[in-house]
């Protein structure tokens, strides 16, 4: 999803247009004013690809890109909807709600579909700046923000743990992407200045501050947009579960990819089909450069990190194959430039972001290279998404 404000500015200032905006789109449609404004963040995931659904690691973080909603109950059994970037309008019977071929309704009808037996009718209005397709995450944003204002307008009292559960439900059942717990995470547990390192078997997390040394995360988005509603995704996900099952066979003790070690996948190089070793090489290699990466952070070890992140976008393109020739372009320019310690694809893949760290004092000088040489090879602008590392979901009204 691509939910545009048509602002970027610092993050308060953002937040308060953007609230301005909305209501008086929402008043002006609803003839009532909201009863209650959610602020839900996009991710960047500084490490730790596909290893979610894998029962691994993951280092996200949650960014000052947003989805901005208002709610107000309106008395009636109806559902009504607004995305003021679409422009477009739709309502629904509570009890009427089902998949649609609209993603954004879909986004949202599967959050309400799950909470139908314990709402009511309401009235939303929405819009945002999470670009689609980047990787950033815009569609846990929705989902965690749909659950998170109603679980405030309604006072159901559920839990963040029980609100990342049910926008990961509505994702896999009604956008029909099987994706882990990550995304959803990073949006409503997020802390501002920190990483948050999640342990997916377990949902046990430590933060991280992120202090870069001289250094900062940009954020490059090479305007290629994949659709994880796809195939190619949820492949990924079977190839790495028949990966991971064949290992149990072969390892009885096994339980987990945590406690898979590049010894033991040595050992079955030539036994294990060669796909499906591939993506478990990913899987394990990535676990190991999560818990690394936390302690470069820590230590403010930016060189080392640096290899980490073009290490991870190297195991993408070989071990899971999801990257594209953009990415890959982009990946293999940045890192040939003396003041990039390292780069690689953000995201599910197939297109989106390369997050790169780069000496702050070389940013422009960065930008206009890697710029020309993309435009040149592409005939297309890469978009530099500024970012900071903000809070999670939280109330504006």
């Amino acid at each position: 999803m691509f939910f545009i404000c048509k602002m970027q500015t610092t993050e308060n200032r953002e937040t308060t247009q953007a609230l301005q905006y909305l209501r008086r789109a929402f008043e002006q449609r609803y003839q009532r004013p909201p009863e209650v404004g959610v602020a839900s963040p996009g991710r960047v995931n500084i490490i730790g690809e596909h290893t979610d659904y894998n029962d691994g690691y993951v280092l996200p973080a949650a960014i000052d890109h947003h989805i901005y909603l208002l709610f107000a109950k309106n008395g009636t059994d109806t559902v009504n909807l607004y995305s003021l970037d679409y422009d477009q309008a739709v309502s629904v019977p509570l009890r009427e709600v089902r998949r649609t071929e609209s993603p954004w309704q879909n986004f949202i009808y599967g959050v309400v579909y799950q909470l139908r037996d314990r709402i009511e009718g309401f009235d939303l209005a929405f819009c945002g700046n999470v670009p689609e397709g980047a990787g950033l995450s815009s569609s846990a944003a929705i989902c965690c923000g749909i659950g998170f204002g109603l679980n405030e307008l309604f006072e159901l009292d559920l839990q963040k743990w029980d609100l990342a559960k049910i926008a990961q439900k509505s994702e896999h059942d009604f956008a029909l992407l099987n994706c882990g717990i990550m995304d959803q995470f990073a949006c409503l547990f997020g802390q501002k200045g920190h990483a948050l390192k999640l342990d997916c078997t377990d949902l046990t997390y430590e933060a991280s501050e992120v202090d870069l040394a001289g250094c900062v995360f940009l954020l490059l988005n090479s305007m290629v947009k994949h659709s994880l509603g796809d195939s190619d995704y949820n492949r990924r996900r079977e190839e790495s579960e028949a990966a991971i099952a064949w290992l149990r066979g072969r390892f009885p003790t096994l339980r987990n990819y945590q406690g898979v070690t590049p010894e033991m996948l040595g050992e079955v190089k030539g036994e294990l089909e060669d796909t499906q070793w591939r993506r478990a090489h990913h899987i394990v290699s990535e676990n190991q450069r999560v818990l690394q990466m936390s302690k470069c952070l820590a230590e403010h070890e930016v060189v080392s990190a640096g290899q980490l992140l073009t290490e991870g976008h190297y195991s993408l393109q070989h071990d899971y194959e999801v990257t594209c020739e953009e990415t890959d372009f982009l990946v293999t320019t940045l890192t040939e430039l003396p003041q990039v310690y390292g780069a690689r694809q953000v995201g599910g893949g197939f297109g989106g972001c390369v997050l790169a760290l780069v000496t702050e004092d070389h940013v422009q000088e960065t930008l206009d290279r890697v710029g020309e040489a993309y435009q040149q090879q592409f005939n297309l602008t890469i978009q530099d998404i500024p970012i900071s590392i903000t809070g999670g979901c939280h109330r504006m009204i």
